[in-house]
């Protein structure tokens, strides 16, 4: 009997009427994260102040009525472009990159989603692919009412935007 694939893609996009500046700064704040995220539950507990290369982000995710615990890694961010997470623990396996750029009218934010079930949660896959799917396209829709609307609070200091808290220094540190 020929096994079905565990693994699938997703894109979703959305227009933000916003800066990139300011997109980008709200993806990287850990403050943030849980914000815009439907599948994260509870508090975020993240090894550096700033998401930036390497940081490791703690949480509980939720499929339905269970709870799973996550830890995702920043694996890749290039400034003024794109953050990508890999998760290390969860139900599914994702890397999830997050792409932005200034078009007219404001910002496209892009999220390409990679997942795999493991062969054991193999006959889970049409599930959670479509809580996925759905969870996804919510969360980008989250993340443009939130920046639209201002309903936010940045939790570390920036250089990348006015809103408070600045980060005052000449020469801010290396992460964002």
């Amino acid at each position: 009997m020929a096994r079905r694939s565990t693994t699938f893609r997703l894109s979703h996009s959305t227009l933000v009427a916003a800066e990139p500046s300011l997109v980008e700064r709200f993806v990287l704040d850990p403050g943030c994260f849980a914000a815009w995220r439907r599948g994260v539950r509870g508090e975020v507990q993240t090894s550096t102040p700033v998401l930036q290369l390497g940081t490791s982000i703690e949480f509980l995710g939720g499929f339905g009525p269970l709870r799973f615990p996550y830890v995702t890694i920043v694996s890749d961010h290039v400034p003024g472009e794109l953050l990508a997470l890999r998760t290390t623990r969860g139900l599914v396996d994702l890397d999830v990159v997050t792409r932005w750029r200034a078009v007219d009218g404001g910002t496209l934010v892009e999220a390409h989603l990679d997942g795999r079930c493991t062969a054991a949660k193999a006959r889970l896959l049409p599930f959670v692919r479509a809580a996925i799917d759905r969870d996804n396209q919510l969360d980008l829709a989250t993340l443009k009412r939130l920046l639209e609307t201002g309903d936010f609070r940045f939790t570390v200091p920036s250089h990348l935007t006015p809103h408070p808290p600045r980060c005052t220094l000449e020469n801010p540190p290396d992460f964002v």
